[in-house]
């Protein structure tokens, strides 16, 4: 036998190699799909971010909204309380404005009937005052003829236009008798005098 070295001997370092080269995936086959997926899956991620932030923008587009709308309708309580409150004062503005016109007007019918006391004829006697909000009306009685009275009713209606005191309140010939006639009862004459307010009366 041959001493030469038998070629189906085993070395001492062998191992079985188990490698199946033939079904294992080409390494460029695996590289162009890798690189193939790349775009898109950039590209999915790019909508998503997209998306995210239109997302995010209209969440917080949405709480404005509905902030405002919240503030508005605030507003709109605030308002009607405001206007609430302008039309108690604008009732109460005018009870005092009223109040104030009353005590004026009294004030100025008390100053009024003093003057008439002190301006009448001695003959003639005043039985009542009649204020409205044009004009006072005075009725009395003239203790005279029917002539002699007709000229003092007549002189004692330019005194009172012409009085300081009382002709300025009235309109420029406001001051007239407006009723004459004579009193068979009592053979006296009565009168009424109306004397009308101007434009501003105080």
């Amino acid at each position: 036998m041959s001493k030469n070295r038998d070629p189906l001997a085993l070395s001492p370092n062998w191992h079985v190699d188990c490698t199946l080269a033939h079904e294992l995936p080409d390494d460029r086959v695996v590289s162009s799909r890798f690189l193939f997926n790349l775009p898109f899956g950039a590209v999915t991620m790019a909508l998503l971010v997209f998306f995210g932030l239109k997302l995010s923008t209209d969440l917080s587009l949405r709480f404005e909204i509905a902030n405002s709308a919240r503030r508005i309708a605030d507003s709109r309580v605030e308002v009607a309380s405001i206007k609430q409150m302008q039309r108690e004062y604008t009732v109460v503005a005018a009870k005092i404005e009223h109040a104030h016109a009353l005590a004026r007007n009294r004030l100025f019918v008390y100053h009024f009937t003093t003057q008439l006391g002190r301006t009448r004829p001695e003959q003639m006697v005043i039985n009542s005052i009649e204020s409205t909000e044009t004009s006072i009306i005075v009725r009395g009685t003239l203790g005279e003829s029917s002539e002699r009275a007709t000229l003092l009713i007549g002189q004692y209606v330019t005194l009172l236009a012409k009085d300081p005191d009382i002709g300025p309140h009235f309109r420029k010939d406001g001051i007239n008798v407006t009723s004459f006639d004579r009193n068979r009862a009592t053979d006296q004459q009565n009168f009424e005098i109306t004397f009308v307010f101007g434009p501003n009366p105080s």
